[in-house]
């Protein structure tokens, strides 16, 4: 086997973003900015630096980006391009698939796409970046973080990204002041190494919104969003156990039929209202096969106790809500269930969350799953999933009718 060949003592220049972010000693660190801002480029650079730290010496590292052919095509290429310019590149060590790095000091760096978050699981690492983490779900956020623990130790993680906007999870994550969290901030011109020319043409074809977000890394609403920032602030959020609740439903939008996504969750919401008409929120936002999905559905119900359990039963999904009654019959559980075929267009029922917003009637538990719910309604309608709100829209109909004093002819009650 080719052996490496002994670090170089290589003078390597930083911008002050740059040297910010790598010297930063926060557990969770973000780097965000514009195109060209280089964010791959230091989010490789730190992650070499730190393997190859006496620290790291032996350690497991890993580096993941939205797809596999970005991971190959820039996050690989670039720790690559760095490990030569310090001379502590193993060109045998990539030769292995999934594609996998050896430093000179034992360390060694994965290298695996995001793009189904599950994957990420399973081993004990001491850090981790993420390449364009805002293409990531917040998913592959929290199943990393959680592999932080080699030999017993909490490890780092950094993300390096352009922003996608105040609804999104990094904004969330890296921007709103969270402990031991640290992120950095840098416009396309702060990089003293780009062609002035570069910007200048850039900066020719972006409109101002985009300007801001693609050239001076800032988070901005989403543009063509339905439902502006202030609807989602502080106050959509609660914490601790449910209040008492005059009116229960849980809907559930397995997210198989003729509308779905593909990559789109199944969505279980769980809906309460108070006799003051505010509407408390939690869910399971997953990706899970039929079996798993009536599980889950049955321990909700269990715990929550809903008035009314809805599916979607557009196309073969009825088949679920079958599933789901023979299984409660199995368990001898009663299970107040009734089938849902929706026929209006989803865009229009998600809109008719909008004056509940206004109103600041939903307060959602602050979990990750219900952040993923909350981030594709501040991105509606251009968010790239939107199963979420479907569902709870759903649950709010059910609900509205529950309340109106209906619900004596919408309720199959299954008798074991």
């Amino acid at each position: 086997m080719r052996q490496p060949r002994q670090p170089l003592q290589t003078s390597v220049k930083l911008h002050s973003a740059q040297a910010q972010f790598h010297h930063c000693q926060a557990r969770y660190r973000g780097f965000v900015g514009g195109r060209g801002a280089g964010k791959s480029w230091i989010g490789a650079y730190d992650m070499i630096k730190r393997a190859m730290s006496p620290e790291g010496r032996g350690r497991l590292y890993l580096v993941a980006a939205p797809t596999y052919p970005m991971l190959s095509d820039s996050s690989i290429r670039t720790t690559v391009e760095i490990c030569r310019m310090l001379g502590v590149y193993n060109h045998d060590s990539l030769k292995r698939q999934p594609p996998s790095l050896l430093l000179p000091n034992n360390s060694e760096i994965l290298f695996r796409s995001a793009d189904d978050p599950e994957r990420l699981r399973g081993p004990n690492l001491s850090g981790v970046w993420l390449d364009e983490a805002s293409l990531m779900s917040h998913e592959a956020y929290t199943v990393a973080i959680a592999t932080l623990r080699e030999r017993g130790q909490a490890g780092w993680l950094s993300a390096t990204f352009t922003p996608k906007g105040l609804g999104h999870w990094t904004y969330d994550t890296f921007a709103t002041g969270k402990p031991d969290t640290a992120l950095i901030r840098a416009q396309t011109k702060a990089n003293p190494f780009l062609d002035a020319g570069f910007i200048t043409a850039l900066e020719a074809q972006y409109s101002d919104r985009t300007a801001l977000q693609e050239l001076s890394g800032e988070f901005v609403d989403s543009e063509g969003a339905e439902w502006p920032a202030e609807h989602f602030g502080p106050h959509i959020w609660w914490n601790g156990s449910w209040p008492q609740l005059q009116c229960k439903v849980i809907a559930v939008d397995p997210s198989k039929g003729r509308e779905a996504k593909q990559g789109d969750f199944s969505s279980i919401v769980m809906l309460g209202r108070t006799m003051d008409g505010a509407l408390y929120v939690d869910s399971d936002m997953v990706r899970v096969n039929t079996e798993v999905l009536v599980d889950m559905i049955l321990e909700r119900q269990r715990e929550f106790n809903a008035d009314l359990v809805v599916i979607e039963a557009n196309q073969f999904q009825e088949l679920i809500a079958v599933q789901l009654m023979e299984r409660a019959r199995g368990r001898g559980m009663a299970i107040p269930c009734r089938p849902i075929v929706n026929v209006v267009n989803k865009l229009v029922r998600i809109r008719r969350l909008g004056p509940y917003l206004s109103q600041r009637l939903f307060r959602f538990r602050d979990t990750p799953h219900n952040k993923i719910i909350v981030e594709q309604m501040r991105d509606f309608p251009t968010a790239s999933h939107d199963d979420g709100p479907d569902a709870l829209e759903m649950a709010l109909r059910c609900m509205i009718e529950l309340h109106n004093g209906r619900q004596g002819k919408m309720v199959t009650r299954l008798v074991t």
